[in-house]
């Protein structure tokens, strides 16, 4: 790992900062103190952190920002079972940006207001103590005002924490940065509304649009499920169990598949990092369809054999013609 960047002289401070604007990865490695302090005994980030940190990096290289003609978004999303690290990427996400893209915009949210305040925005605040770059930004944590912002430009250069209630939704709207990076994180994305992802997409129309959501996939619907279905295309898409990362407690999650089962949604969600194979209000779990969609045969003449999960709740339900 290379020495710290002192903070003595901001220019060299600076001059580091543009040269970590394709690198996240070597920002987060040189940014804090590993190892002393409250990090002694962590070297970096986890082996998971620091791949998507690279990815991050290579997307970036990949879409030579000139600063002037808007390139394409770079969409990421992670579902993962529970105590990851998820929260604190998304903290090292926002001072990357922030320290390295002069009038960057940023929206964080989450599942819910106690969340957000008391989980992401906190984290945020605790990495910012310890970064490098962090005496460049004031950081305000009243409920209902949590915003980081550069003490030059406290309007143009900022990133701001708002609730993800749907009569929220117009708050996420004109996020746009022509010269620079706006930028949209979700903690906690499966209970996040799809409205807020519609109005979300608003702000990836210029400049160098940045989108990241992560979550335990506790829905088998919504948009955070569909990222990994019928929108995956778009996206750069990761599921991390938790046995293979760093910080969740391993007896745990042993005492947890001893009790539910590998293969249960209990354990698929909460360790493995997968969705439940069904909803709440779903009776023919997903799998199940999706293993019986594969075996359709296009032979029209032989019977044809199919099963019916009939709908109670929802927008199906207006579309039952029994029901008009």
């Amino acid at each position: 790992m290379r020495e710290l960047i002192p903070t003595a002289g901001d220019e060299e401070t600076s001059d580091w900062c543009g040269d970590c604007r394709t690198d996240p990865l070597r920002f987060v490695n040189e940014a804090f103190l590993w190892g002393e302090g409250e990090l002694e005994g962590w070297d970096g980030p986890d082996a998971w952190q620091a791949e998507t940190l690279a990815t991050i990096g290579e997307e970036v290289r990949k879409r030579k920002f000139d600063g002037v003609h808007p390139v394409e978004p770079i969409r990421m999303a992670t579902a993962s079972g529970h105590g990851i690290g998820k929260t604190a990427l998304t903290a090292w996400i926002i001072l990357w940006i922030a320290s390295t893209r002069p009038r960057s915009k940023g929206v964080v949210t989450a599942n819910t207001s106690s969340q957000l305040e008391t989980k992401t925005w906190a984290e945020l605040a605790k990495w910012k103590k310890r970064c490098v770059t962090g005496h460049w930004f004031n950081l305000t944590t009243g409920k209902m005002s949590m915003r980081l912002s550069h003490k030059d430009d406290p309007e143009g250069w900022r990133c701001d924490a708002l609730t993800c209630r749907e009569e929220n939704s117009e708050a996420f709207a004109g996020l746009h940065a022509a010269d620079s990076t706006a930028y949209y994180l979700f903690d906690e994305a499966s209970a996040v509304p799809d409205v807020i992802y519609d109005v979300a997409e608003g702000g990836m129309t210029d400049g160098e649009p940045m989108h990241f959501v992560w979550g335990n996939p506790t829905r088998n619907v919504g948009r955070f499920r569909e990222i990994f279905g019928k929108f995956r295309h778009r996206w750069i898409t990761r599921q991390i169990d938790s046995r293979d990362a760093k910080m969740p407690n391993k007896a745990k999650i042993a005492e947890w598949i001893n009790d539910y089962g590998e293969d249960s949604d209990f354990v698929r969600v909460r360790v493995r990092g997968v969705f439940p194979r069904a909803g709440s209000l779903q009776f023919i779990p997903s799998d199940v369809i999706d293993a019986a969609a594969s075996r359709i045969d296009t032979d029209l003449v032989s019977p044809i054999v199919f099963g019916v999960d009939v709908s109670r709740f929802g927008d199906q339900r207006d579309r039952n013609p029994a029901r008009s």
